[in-house]
Protein backbone atom coordinates (compact mmCIF):
# COMPACT_ATOMS: atom_id res chain seq x y z
CA UNK A 1 0.00 0.00 0.00
CA UNK A 2 1.25 3.60 -0.91
CA UNK A 3 1.41 5.59 1.97
CA UNK A 4 1.87 9.26 0.86
CA UNK A 5 1.90 12.78 2.69
CA UNK A 6 1.48 16.08 0.60
CA UNK A 7 4.11 17.15 -1.93
CA UNK A 8 4.59 20.63 -2.46
CA UNK A 9 5.77 21.60 -6.07
CA UNK A 10 5.69 25.09 -5.79
CA UNK A 11 7.07 27.64 -8.22
CA UNK A 12 11.12 28.47 -8.00
CA UNK A 13 11.63 31.47 -5.89
CA UNK A 14 14.95 33.51 -6.93
CA UNK A 15 16.67 32.06 -3.96
CA UNK A 16 15.83 28.55 -4.83
CA UNK A 17 17.52 28.80 -8.41
CA UNK A 18 20.38 30.72 -7.34
CA UNK A 19 21.05 27.94 -4.56
CA UNK A 20 21.25 24.97 -7.08
CA UNK A 21 23.72 26.39 -8.90
CA UNK A 22 26.70 23.77 -9.37
CA UNK A 23 26.19 21.68 -6.08
CA UNK A 24 26.70 17.72 -5.86
CA UNK A 25 27.40 15.53 -3.75
CA UNK A 26 25.70 15.85 -0.69
CA UNK A 27 24.85 12.61 1.19
CA UNK A 28 23.16 8.52 1.71
CA UNK A 29 21.09 6.52 3.34
CA UNK A 30 22.35 5.64 6.69
CA UNK A 31 19.44 3.78 7.88
CA UNK A 32 19.21 1.20 6.18
CA UNK A 33 22.68 1.46 5.12
CA UNK A 34 23.50 2.41 0.89
CA UNK A 35 25.84 -0.16 -0.53
CA UNK A 36 28.01 2.41 -1.72
CA UNK A 37 28.68 3.56 2.57
CA UNK A 38 29.30 -0.23 3.23
CA UNK A 39 32.02 -0.82 0.77
CA UNK A 40 33.80 2.77 1.77
CA UNK A 41 33.53 1.31 5.09
CA UNK A 42 34.61 -2.30 4.65
CA UNK A 43 38.69 -0.90 3.76
CA UNK A 44 40.55 -2.51 0.98
CA UNK A 45 39.76 0.42 -1.49
CA UNK A 46 43.37 1.66 -1.69
CA UNK A 47 45.17 -1.65 -0.54
CA UNK A 48 44.19 -5.35 -0.88
CA UNK A 49 40.68 -6.26 -2.05
CA UNK A 50 37.29 -5.08 -0.20
CA UNK A 51 36.42 -7.50 1.96
CA UNK A 52 32.59 -8.15 0.76
CA UNK A 53 32.98 -10.07 -2.96
CA UNK A 54 30.24 -7.56 -4.18
CA UNK A 55 31.95 -4.43 -3.11
CA UNK A 56 35.50 -6.04 -4.34
CA UNK A 57 33.27 -6.54 -8.08
CA UNK A 58 32.45 -2.98 -7.91
CA UNK A 59 36.31 -2.04 -7.82
CA UNK A 60 37.19 -4.01 -10.27
CA UNK A 61 34.53 -2.39 -12.82
CA UNK A 62 34.60 1.13 -11.10
CA UNK A 63 38.14 1.51 -8.77
CA UNK A 64 37.84 3.51 -5.97
CA UNK A 65 35.99 6.32 -7.31
CA UNK A 66 32.19 5.07 -6.08
CA UNK A 67 33.39 4.78 -2.57
CA UNK A 68 35.01 8.06 -2.29
CA UNK A 69 32.45 9.72 -3.85
CA UNK A 70 29.74 8.12 -1.34
CA UNK A 71 27.72 11.31 -1.38
CA UNK A 72 27.22 11.97 -4.57
CA UNK A 73 24.98 9.47 -6.65
CA UNK A 74 22.89 12.23 -8.12
CA UNK A 75 21.55 13.58 -11.38
CA UNK A 76 20.16 16.59 -12.95
CA UNK A 77 16.88 16.14 -14.81
CA UNK A 78 14.78 19.82 -15.57
CA UNK A 79 10.89 17.55 -15.72
CA UNK A 80 12.01 15.81 -12.32
CA UNK A 81 7.63 16.11 -11.60
CA UNK A 82 7.50 14.01 -14.94
CA UNK A 83 8.37 10.16 -14.38
CA UNK A 84 8.83 8.90 -17.46
CA UNK A 85 11.61 11.67 -18.14
CA UNK A 86 13.26 10.16 -14.77
CA UNK A 87 12.95 6.85 -15.89
CA UNK A 88 14.59 8.21 -19.55
CA UNK A 89 17.78 9.78 -17.75
CA UNK A 90 17.85 6.31 -15.32
CA UNK A 91 17.31 3.55 -17.29
CA UNK A 92 16.92 0.14 -16.20
CA UNK A 93 20.48 -1.55 -14.83
CA UNK A 94 21.41 1.89 -13.58
CA UNK A 95 19.10 2.93 -10.82
CA UNK A 96 21.69 2.28 -8.01
CA UNK A 97 24.19 4.78 -9.40
CA UNK A 98 21.75 7.05 -10.73
CA UNK A 99 23.11 6.30 -14.58
CA UNK A 100 26.89 7.83 -13.62
CA UNK A 101 29.06 6.03 -16.45
CA UNK A 102 32.26 6.25 -13.83
CA UNK A 103 30.06 4.52 -10.89
CA UNK A 104 28.15 1.71 -12.64
CA UNK A 105 30.39 -1.09 -10.72
CA UNK A 106 27.66 -0.25 -7.70
CA UNK A 107 24.71 -1.56 -10.35
CA UNK A 108 26.28 -4.52 -11.88
CA UNK A 109 24.65 -8.16 -11.12
CA UNK A 110 25.93 -9.50 -7.29
CA UNK A 111 24.05 -12.00 -4.76
CA UNK A 112 26.88 -10.73 -2.04
CA UNK A 113 25.81 -7.12 -1.27
CA UNK A 114 25.19 -6.99 2.52
CA UNK A 115 21.92 -7.09 3.89
CA UNK A 116 20.50 -4.71 7.06
CA UNK A 117 17.72 -6.31 8.85
CA UNK A 118 14.75 -3.84 8.73
CA UNK A 119 11.72 -4.45 10.60
CA UNK A 120 7.95 -5.15 8.29
CA UNK A 121 5.61 -2.37 9.66
CA UNK A 122 6.96 1.08 10.28
CA UNK A 123 10.41 2.16 10.82
CA UNK A 124 12.43 5.25 11.46
CA UNK A 125 14.69 6.17 8.01
CA UNK A 126 17.62 8.49 8.17
CA UNK A 127 19.92 10.30 5.59
CA UNK A 128 23.00 11.46 6.32
CA UNK A 129 23.00 14.98 4.83
CA UNK A 130 26.42 16.17 4.27
CA UNK A 131 24.85 19.29 2.73
CA UNK A 132 20.80 20.13 3.19
CA UNK A 133 18.65 20.56 0.53
CA UNK A 134 15.60 22.64 0.76
CA UNK A 135 12.50 22.45 -1.08
CA UNK A 136 12.57 18.99 -1.70
CA UNK A 137 10.51 16.00 -1.85
CA UNK A 138 11.25 11.89 -1.25
CA UNK A 139 9.94 8.73 -2.72
CA UNK A 140 10.46 5.34 -1.03
CA UNK A 141 10.16 2.20 -3.69
CA UNK A 142 10.48 -1.40 -2.78
CA UNK A 143 11.59 -4.05 -4.83
CA UNK A 144 7.83 -6.63 -5.71
CA UNK A 145 8.36 -10.01 -3.85
CA UNK A 146 8.70 -11.66 -7.23
CA UNK A 147 11.68 -8.93 -8.21
CA UNK A 148 15.14 -11.21 -9.27
CA UNK A 149 17.57 -9.32 -6.97
CA UNK A 150 20.46 -11.37 -8.97
CA UNK A 151 20.31 -9.24 -11.90
CA UNK A 152 20.93 -5.10 -11.72
CA UNK A 153 17.33 -2.94 -10.30
CA UNK A 154 14.83 -2.37 -13.10
CA UNK A 155 12.08 0.27 -12.54
CA UNK A 156 9.45 -2.96 -12.77
CA UNK A 157 10.98 -4.59 -9.86
CA UNK A 158 10.01 -1.47 -7.99
CA UNK A 159 7.07 -0.65 -6.69
CA UNK A 160 5.94 2.92 -5.12
CA UNK A 161 5.31 2.42 -1.14
CA UNK A 162 5.78 6.14 0.61
CA UNK A 163 5.78 9.66 -0.25
CA UNK A 164 7.06 12.29 1.48
CA UNK A 165 7.21 16.56 1.23
CA UNK A 166 9.74 18.63 2.18
CA UNK A 167 11.78 17.09 5.39
CA UNK A 168 13.61 19.87 8.18
CA UNK A 169 16.84 18.05 8.99
CA UNK A 170 17.80 17.84 12.70
CA UNK A 171 21.83 17.51 13.38
CA UNK A 172 22.57 17.27 9.64
CA UNK A 173 20.13 14.05 9.43
CA UNK A 174 16.68 13.78 7.56
CA UNK A 175 14.55 11.13 9.59
CA UNK A 176 11.03 9.89 8.76
CA UNK A 177 8.84 6.70 9.46
CA UNK A 178 8.59 4.87 6.43
CA UNK A 179 6.20 1.91 6.03
CA UNK A 180 7.04 -1.75 4.72
CA UNK A 181 3.71 -4.04 4.04
CA UNK A 182 3.74 -6.02 7.26
CA UNK A 183 3.34 -9.04 4.93
CA UNK A 184 6.88 -8.76 3.58
CA UNK A 185 9.90 -10.71 4.72
CA UNK A 186 13.05 -11.68 3.03
CA UNK A 187 15.27 -10.14 1.26
CA UNK A 188 14.57 -7.09 -0.77
CA UNK A 189 16.04 -3.48 -2.22
CA UNK A 190 15.10 -0.28 -0.74
CA UNK A 191 15.63 2.64 -3.48
CA UNK A 192 14.95 5.69 -1.91
CA UNK A 193 14.53 9.27 -4.41
CA UNK A 194 15.21 12.78 -3.18
CA UNK A 195 14.33 15.39 -5.39
CA UNK A 196 15.17 19.06 -4.76
CA UNK A 197 12.65 21.45 -6.24
CA UNK A 198 15.40 23.47 -8.18
CA UNK A 199 16.18 24.72 -11.63
CA UNK A 200 18.70 22.28 -12.25
CA UNK A 201 16.64 19.77 -10.97
CA UNK A 202 19.44 17.62 -8.61
CA UNK A 203 18.01 14.27 -7.57
CA UNK A 204 19.76 12.16 -5.31
CA UNK A 205 19.49 8.28 -5.42
CA UNK A 206 20.26 5.33 -3.19
CA UNK A 207 20.31 1.55 -3.33
CA UNK A 208 19.80 -0.35 0.74
CA UNK A 209 20.19 -3.84 0.13
CA UNK A 210 17.96 -5.03 3.42
CA UNK A 211 16.18 -8.05 4.80
CA UNK A 212 13.03 -7.62 6.05
CA UNK A 213 12.03 -9.69 9.19
CA UNK A 214 9.09 -9.62 11.53
CA UNK A 215 11.30 -9.57 15.38
CA UNK A 216 13.41 -6.71 17.11
CA UNK A 217 16.11 -5.49 14.79
CA UNK A 218 19.27 -3.04 16.31
CA UNK A 219 18.05 0.59 15.52
CA UNK A 220 21.04 2.33 13.78
CA UNK A 221 24.11 4.22 15.92
CA UNK A 222 24.18 7.85 16.98
CA UNK A 223 26.61 9.26 15.12
CA UNK A 224 29.00 11.48 17.99
CA UNK A 225 31.23 13.72 15.60
CA UNK A 226 30.17 16.88 14.79
CA UNK A 227 30.17 18.45 11.08
CA UNK A 228 33.03 20.76 10.55
CA UNK A 229 31.21 24.53 10.33
CA UNK A 230 34.12 26.27 8.63
CA UNK A 231 37.23 25.99 6.49
CA UNK A 232 39.77 23.73 8.54
CA UNK A 233 42.31 23.26 5.60
CA UNK A 234 44.63 26.29 3.60
CA UNK A 235 43.52 26.62 0.08
CA UNK A 236 46.72 26.34 -2.22
CA UNK A 237 47.03 26.93 -6.22
CA UNK A 238 44.25 25.39 -8.60
CA UNK A 239 44.10 21.19 -8.84
CA UNK A 240 44.22 21.82 -12.82
CA UNK A 241 46.30 24.88 -14.40
CA UNK A 242 44.59 27.14 -16.50
CA UNK A 243 46.22 26.33 -19.58
CA UNK A 244 44.53 22.85 -18.95
CA UNK A 245 41.24 21.87 -20.69
CA UNK A 246 39.68 18.13 -20.49
CA UNK A 247 40.86 18.49 -23.89
CA UNK A 248 44.44 18.10 -22.95
CA UNK A 249 44.55 14.56 -22.38
CA UNK A 250 43.96 12.42 -25.55
CA UNK A 251 43.28 9.07 -25.24
CA UNK A 252 46.12 6.89 -24.22
CA UNK A 253 47.88 9.26 -22.54
CA UNK A 254 48.71 9.54 -18.64
CA UNK A 255 47.69 12.19 -16.05
CA UNK A 256 49.35 12.70 -12.62
CA UNK A 257 49.10 14.66 -9.71
CA UNK A 258 52.05 14.66 -6.73
CA UNK A 259 51.82 15.90 -3.40
CA UNK A 260 54.41 17.58 -1.99
CA UNK A 261 54.77 18.18 1.76
CA UNK A 262 56.56 21.14 3.66
CA UNK A 263 59.72 20.36 2.44
CA UNK A 264 59.01 20.10 -1.23
CA UNK A 265 59.42 16.44 -0.85
CA UNK A 266 56.94 14.02 -2.31
CA UNK A 267 54.68 12.28 -0.23
CA UNK A 268 52.26 10.82 -2.70
CA UNK A 269 51.90 10.61 -6.01
CA UNK A 270 48.70 9.60 -8.13
CA UNK A 271 47.70 8.57 -11.79
CA UNK A 272 44.85 8.33 -13.90
CA UNK A 273 44.84 6.57 -17.62
CA UNK A 274 42.84 7.87 -20.28
CA UNK A 275 40.41 5.84 -21.69
CA UNK A 276 37.05 6.23 -24.13
CA UNK A 277 35.25 5.73 -20.72
CA UNK A 278 36.62 8.41 -18.71
CA UNK A 279 38.42 10.98 -21.24
CA UNK A 280 35.54 13.36 -20.23
CA UNK A 281 35.96 12.41 -16.83
CA UNK A 282 39.37 12.13 -15.36
CA UNK A 283 39.56 15.73 -13.36
CA UNK A 284 36.96 14.23 -11.26
CA UNK A 285 38.45 10.93 -10.68
CA UNK A 286 42.36 11.62 -10.40
CA UNK A 287 41.12 14.35 -7.47
CA UNK A 288 38.76 11.41 -6.19
CA UNK A 289 41.82 9.16 -6.01
CA UNK A 290 43.80 12.18 -4.12
CA UNK A 291 40.75 12.81 -1.35
CA UNK A 292 40.09 9.18 -0.91
CA UNK A 293 43.74 8.26 -0.29
CA UNK A 294 44.16 11.27 2.19
CA UNK A 295 40.77 10.53 4.10
CA UNK A 296 41.89 6.76 4.63
CA UNK A 297 45.44 7.06 5.76
CA UNK A 298 46.08 10.56 6.43
CA UNK A 299 42.60 12.25 8.33
CA UNK A 300 42.10 14.00 5.53
CA UNK A 301 44.72 16.79 5.46
CA UNK A 302 44.17 16.93 2.15
CA UNK A 303 41.76 18.32 -0.21
CA UNK A 304 40.85 18.69 -3.69
CA UNK A 305 38.51 20.89 -4.27
CA UNK A 306 37.31 23.87 -2.19
CA UNK A 307 34.64 24.75 0.62
CA UNK A 308 31.14 25.68 -0.03
CA UNK A 309 30.04 28.21 2.77
CA UNK A 310 26.34 27.33 2.29
CA UNK A 311 26.76 23.63 2.83
CA UNK A 312 29.82 23.68 5.63
CA UNK A 313 31.78 20.73 3.82
CA UNK A 314 34.76 20.30 1.32
CA UNK A 315 33.55 19.51 -1.81
CA UNK A 316 35.10 19.07 -5.54
CA UNK A 317 33.00 21.15 -7.82
CA UNK A 318 32.06 19.65 -11.08
CA UNK A 319 31.95 20.80 -14.02
CA UNK A 320 34.16 23.53 -13.11
CA UNK A 321 37.92 22.60 -14.05
CA UNK A 322 39.42 25.62 -12.54
CA UNK A 323 37.65 26.50 -9.35
CA UNK A 324 39.21 23.55 -7.68
CA UNK A 325 42.15 24.00 -5.53
CA UNK A 326 44.81 21.96 -3.52
CA UNK A 327 43.96 22.05 -0.03
CA UNK A 328 46.56 21.11 3.04
CA UNK A 329 46.75 21.48 7.15
CA UNK A 330 50.04 22.42 6.26
CA UNK A 331 50.56 25.75 4.24
CA UNK A 332 53.64 24.96 3.23
CA UNK A 333 52.47 21.91 1.20
CA UNK A 334 51.66 21.92 -2.73
CA UNK A 335 50.50 19.77 -5.30
CA UNK A 336 51.60 19.54 -8.86
CA UNK A 337 49.69 18.16 -11.87
CA UNK A 338 51.35 16.72 -15.51
CA UNK A 339 50.21 14.88 -18.21
CA UNK A 340 52.30 12.44 -19.94
CA UNK A 341 51.93 10.51 -23.38
CA UNK A 342 54.12 7.60 -24.11
CA UNK A 343 53.72 5.39 -26.98
CA UNK A 344 55.00 2.06 -25.30
CA UNK A 345 55.26 3.00 -21.74
CA UNK A 346 55.90 1.16 -18.48
CA UNK A 347 53.59 1.31 -15.29
CA UNK A 348 55.50 1.33 -12.19
CA UNK A 349 52.72 -0.40 -9.55
CA UNK A 350 53.91 -0.98 -5.41
CA UNK A 351 52.16 -3.88 -4.19
CA UNK A 352 52.53 -3.40 -0.44
CA UNK A 353 52.25 -6.71 1.77
CA UNK A 354 53.42 -7.19 5.33
CA UNK A 355 52.56 -9.85 7.66
CA UNK A 356 49.15 -8.89 8.61
CA UNK A 357 46.24 -7.05 6.73
CA UNK A 358 47.20 -3.49 6.08
CA UNK A 359 44.49 -1.19 7.22
CA UNK A 360 44.60 2.34 6.30
CA UNK A 361 48.70 1.94 5.24
CA UNK A 362 49.53 1.32 8.47
CA UNK A 363 51.99 -0.93 10.52
CA UNK A 364 52.70 -1.56 13.89
CA UNK A 365 56.47 -1.68 15.18
CA UNK A 366 57.65 -5.07 14.60
CA UNK A 367 56.32 -5.42 11.65
CA UNK A 368 58.04 -6.89 8.23
CA UNK A 369 56.89 -4.52 5.22
CA UNK A 370 57.24 -5.64 1.55
CA UNK A 371 56.55 -3.53 -0.90
CA UNK A 372 57.07 -5.43 -4.74
CA UNK A 373 56.85 -4.38 -8.38
CA UNK A 374 54.52 -7.67 -8.93
CA UNK A 375 51.63 -5.71 -10.46
CA UNK A 376 54.08 -3.49 -12.83
CA UNK A 377 53.56 -3.42 -16.50
CA UNK A 378 55.91 -3.23 -19.53
CA UNK A 379 59.02 -4.38 -20.07
CA UNK A 380 61.87 -3.24 -17.21
CA UNK A 381 65.84 -3.80 -17.09
CA UNK A 382 66.51 -1.50 -14.10
CA UNK A 383 64.16 -1.51 -11.00
CA UNK A 384 65.61 1.00 -8.20
CA UNK A 385 63.95 1.70 -4.38
CA UNK A 386 64.89 4.88 -2.75
CA UNK A 387 62.92 6.27 0.28
CA UNK A 388 61.96 9.59 0.27
CA UNK A 389 61.28 10.80 3.44
CA UNK A 390 60.98 9.38 7.44
CA UNK A 391 63.68 8.24 9.43
CA UNK A 392 66.32 6.43 7.33
CA UNK A 393 66.04 2.50 7.55
CA UNK A 394 67.93 -0.58 6.17
CA UNK A 395 66.85 -1.05 2.61
CA UNK A 396 67.03 -5.08 2.31
CA UNK A 397 66.54 -5.96 -1.63
CA UNK A 398 65.11 -9.35 -2.02
CA UNK A 399 65.71 -12.18 -5.13
CA UNK A 400 62.64 -10.58 -6.71
CA UNK A 401 64.20 -6.78 -6.88
CA UNK A 402 61.45 -6.55 -3.62
CA UNK A 403 62.04 -4.02 -1.04
CA UNK A 404 62.20 -5.78 2.51
CA UNK A 405 61.62 -3.26 5.80
CA UNK A 406 62.45 -4.86 9.36
CA UNK A 407 60.56 -2.43 11.49
CA UNK A 408 62.31 -3.77 14.21
CA UNK A 409 65.11 -2.27 13.83
CA UNK A 410 63.76 1.03 14.32
CA UNK A 411 62.89 3.21 17.61
CA UNK A 412 59.64 1.88 18.80
CA UNK A 413 57.62 5.14 17.89
CA UNK A 414 55.12 6.71 15.39
CA UNK A 415 57.14 7.17 12.16
CA UNK A 416 56.04 8.26 8.65
CA UNK A 417 58.11 6.59 5.50
CA UNK A 418 58.02 7.20 2.23
CA UNK A 419 59.62 5.13 -0.60
CA UNK A 420 59.73 5.85 -4.47
CA UNK A 421 59.93 2.78 -6.88
CA UNK A 422 61.63 3.47 -10.02
CA UNK A 423 61.30 1.34 -13.20
CA UNK A 424 62.95 1.93 -16.39
CA UNK A 425 64.34 0.67 -19.83
CA UNK A 426 66.81 1.71 -22.41
CA UNK A 427 64.24 4.42 -23.58
CA UNK A 428 61.88 5.03 -20.50
CA UNK A 429 61.18 5.30 -17.06
CA UNK A 430 58.43 5.61 -14.43
CA UNK A 431 57.93 5.83 -10.95
CA UNK A 432 55.45 5.32 -8.21
CA UNK A 433 55.53 6.48 -4.40
CA UNK A 434 53.76 4.77 -1.26
CA UNK A 435 53.84 5.72 2.50
CA UNK A 436 52.81 4.09 5.25
CA UNK A 437 52.64 4.74 9.30
CA UNK A 438 54.79 2.69 11.74
CA UNK A 439 52.44 2.93 15.10
CA UNK A 440 54.58 1.76 18.26
CA UNK A 441 53.93 -1.69 19.31
CA UNK A 442 52.98 -2.33 22.70
CA UNK A 443 56.07 -4.12 24.67
CA UNK A 444 55.71 -7.48 26.97
CA UNK A 445 57.53 -8.16 29.34
CA UNK A 446 59.89 -11.53 28.61
CA UNK A 447 58.91 -14.99 29.71
CA UNK A 448 61.16 -17.59 30.44
CA UNK A 449 62.04 -19.95 27.60
CA UNK A 450 60.72 -23.67 27.08
CA UNK A 451 63.49 -26.42 25.99
CA UNK A 452 63.07 -26.61 22.58
CA UNK A 453 61.42 -30.10 21.16
CA UNK A 454 63.11 -32.33 18.28
CA UNK A 455 61.21 -31.92 15.06
CA UNK A 456 59.31 -35.08 14.09
CA UNK A 457 59.87 -35.02 10.29
CA UNK A 458 59.49 -32.91 7.16
CA UNK A 459 56.42 -31.10 7.03
CA UNK A 460 57.11 -28.38 4.44
CA UNK A 461 55.71 -29.25 0.51
CA UNK A 462 56.51 -27.61 -2.52
CA UNK A 463 53.36 -28.11 -3.84
CA UNK A 464 51.16 -26.29 -0.74
CA UNK A 465 50.71 -22.58 -0.44
CA UNK A 466 51.75 -20.96 3.08
CA UNK A 467 50.90 -17.11 4.21
CA UNK A 468 52.72 -15.47 6.62
CA UNK A 469 53.56 -16.94 10.01
CA UNK A 470 52.83 -20.16 9.05
CA UNK A 471 55.45 -23.00 10.80
CA UNK A 472 57.35 -26.08 8.78
CA UNK A 473 60.14 -28.55 9.45
CA UNK A 474 62.85 -29.00 6.95
CA UNK A 475 65.46 -30.72 7.08
CA UNK A 476 65.79 -30.39 10.97
CA UNK A 477 64.96 -27.29 11.45
CA UNK A 478 62.07 -25.05 12.11
CA UNK A 479 61.18 -22.50 9.15
CA UNK A 480 58.85 -19.63 9.62
CA UNK A 481 57.09 -17.68 6.56
CA UNK A 482 57.17 -13.90 6.24
CA UNK A 483 54.85 -13.51 4.11
CA UNK A 484 52.90 -15.41 0.74
CA UNK A 485 54.78 -18.24 -0.58
CA UNK A 486 54.85 -21.45 -2.62
CA UNK A 487 57.43 -23.32 -4.26
CA UNK A 488 60.66 -21.63 -2.34
CA UNK A 489 62.42 -24.48 -0.74
CA UNK A 490 63.37 -23.26 3.17
CA UNK A 491 67.26 -22.62 3.19
CA UNK A 492 67.54 -21.11 -0.05
CA UNK A 493 65.96 -17.84 0.11
CA UNK A 494 68.64 -16.09 2.22
CA UNK A 495 69.24 -14.05 5.11
CA UNK A 496 66.03 -11.81 3.85
CA UNK A 497 64.09 -14.03 2.04
CA UNK A 498 60.26 -15.39 2.46
CA UNK A 499 61.54 -18.52 5.41
CA UNK A 500 63.46 -17.76 7.94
Amino acid sequence: MLRKAALTVATLSIYSALFSAQALAHGWSEYPVARQKICSDQGGIWSGTPPNAACAQAKDISGPYPFVQKNEYSININDFNNIQAVKNAIPDGTLCYANDPQKKGMGAAHSGWNRTKVQAGTFQYVFKATAQHNPSFWQFYLTKPNADLSKPLAWDDLELIQEEGNISAVGGKYHTNVTIPTDRVGDAVLFVRWQRIDAAGEGFYNCSDITIVNNDVTPPPVDPDPEPTSPYLVQGSTFIPQNISLDSASVGDTVSYKVLNKNSVEHASFSLVITDENKNDWDRLLASNVNGWYESTNDGNVFIGRWHDEMNHYMYFKNDLHSNYFNSKDSRASGEFSITTEDIGIDAVILPKVLKNLDGASVEHGDYVVLTHAKSEGDTTNVEWLQTSGLPVHMNIGSNNELIIKTADLPNRREEFTFKLLLSNSSMTDADVYSFVMEPSKITEPTEPTEPTEPDSNTWSASQTYTAKEVVIYDGKSWTAQWWTSNEEPGTTGQWGVWR
